[in-house]
C-alpha cells in the first residue's frame, strides 16, 4: 500500500503568512554563507540538506488522504487537500466514468470543505461512493453546498454520488481492502478506520481525545490499533497542558500517541491533524519532543523500534 497525504492540518486551512515566510528566508540566507547562490545545483543541495521547517513547509490544507493498492484507491476525508488530489488525478490519467470510494471519519467542516472543489466529481458517469457511520451523510454534504453557502449544489455535479451508511465496528471490503471502524471521543463523534491489504495495515485515527490514562479507557483503542504497520494519529496539541485548556475539543497530543503506539505494537506512528495555531517550527519541535519522550522510555527490543513521522502535505509512505 501507498499512503499519500494531501492535507494534514486540523480545524481550518492555514496558509503561510508573510512573517512566517520571511523568517524562513532569513534563516536560510543567514546559514548560506559558504553556498554559491549563483550555482543552482549548489543551492538545491543546500536546500536538500537544510532542516525541514526551514527549507519547506508542513502545509496548510485540512485532512485528506489517499491509499493505493495497485490500481485500487481509497480516499479518506474530504478536507481542503482534496482539491489538490482532484487536480492530480485529472492530470494523471483519471478516466471519467470510473469509481471513486471515500471513507468519511466525520463531517466537521475541516473534513468536508474540499468536496465542492473535487474536479472528478464534476465528470459525467463517474461513480462516487461515500462511506460513513454518521447518519444523514447526504444531507450533511448537501448542506455545505446549499446556495446560501456555495454557488453550485451537489445535484448539479455531473457524477453519480451514492452514500453508504455503515454501522459501528462493521467490517467490509472494497476491492483488495478489508476495512473496520471504531468510534473515537470527539464532539459529534468521529470514527477511526483500520484498513488492511496484502498483510499490511494502515489506521487513520484522527479527531480523538483520550481523557484518562487508564486501561479501561485505553485498552479498546490499543486493541484496535494492535500491530498496525502505520498509525496516523491526532497529535493536534503541542503539549499536554493545551489538552487541559481545550478539554472536550476532541483532540490529542504526540505524547499520548507514542504511549498508545508502544502498547499496541505499532511500527510507524504518523503525527497528524496539526493545530492551525502551530507554525512549521512548532510542529517540528513537537516531533522532536515526541522522539525525546520515546527515548526516555528506555524500552527493550522490540518495543524500542517504533518509528515516528510527522505528516506534511504531499508526504508519501510505502507500507
Amino acid at each position: 500500500m501507498r499512503v499519500t497525504f494531501w492535507g494534514t492540518r486540523g480545524s481550518i486551512p492555514k496558509p503561510m503568512v508573510t512573517d512566517e515566510f520571511r523568517i524562513k528566508v532569513k534563516r536560510l540566507l543567514m546559514n548560506a554563507q559558504n553556498v554559491n547562490l549563483s550555482d543552482e545545483a549548489a543551492v538545491d543541495n543546500y536546500l536538500d540538506n537544510s532542516p525541514f521547517p526551514d527549507a519547506t513547509t508542513f502545509g496548510g490544507n485540512t485532512p485528506c488522504l489517499e491509499i493505493n493498492e495497485g490500481e485500487h484507491q481509497i480516499i479518506l476525508d474530504c478536507g481542503s487537500g482534496m482539491r489538490n488530489l482532484g487536480h492530480y488525478m485529472m492530470n494523471s490519467g483519471f478516466t471519467p466514468g470510473g469509481r471513486i470510494d471515500i471513507l468519511q471519519t466525520h463531517t466537521h467542516w475541516d473534513h468536508i470543505i474540499g468536496f465542492p472543489f473535487f474536479v472528478p466529481a464534476y465528470t459525467k458517469n463517474t461513480e462516487i461512493h461515500i462511506h460513513g457511520v454518521h447518519s444523514n451523510l447526504r444531507e450533511r454534504f448537501e448542506q455545505q453546498m446549499d446556495l446560501i453557502h456555495f454557488p453550485i449544489t451537489m445535484n448539479e455535479m455531473a457524477s453519480q454520488i451514492t452514500f453508504h451508511q455503515l454501522t459501528e465496528e462493521e467490517e467490509f471490503t472494497l476491492g483488495p481492502f478489508s476495512i473496520k471502524n471504531k468510534g473515537l471521543i470527539h464532539p459529534g463523534g468521529s470514527y477511526a478506520y483500520r484498513i488492511a491489504a496484502e498483510e499490511k495495515t494502515v489506521i487513520l485515527a484522527t479527531d480523538g481525545e483520550y481523557k484518562e490514562p487508564s486501561d479501561e479507557i485505553f485498552m479498546p483503542y490499543i486493541n484496535f490499533f494492535k500491530d498496525a504497520d502505520v498509525l496516523i494519529f491526532d497529535a493536534m496539541y503541542a503539549s499536554l497542558m493545551k489538552t487541559i485548556e481545550r478539554e472536550n475539543f476532541g483532540h490529542s497530543t504526540a505524547a499520548i500517541g507514542v504511549g498508545i503506539a508502544i502498547n499496541a505494537g505499532v511500527k510507524k506512528l504518523v503525527l497528524f491533524h496539526h493545530d492551525p495555531e502551530s507554525s512549521d517550527t512548532d510542529i517540528a519541535n513537537s516531533f522532536f519532543k515526541a522522539k525525546q519522550y520515546l527515548g526516555s522510555r528506555n524500552l527493550p527490543p522490540p518495543n524500542n523500534s517504533l518509528e515516528i513521522v510527522t505528516a506534511f502535505d504531499s508526504l508519501e509512505i510505502d507500507v
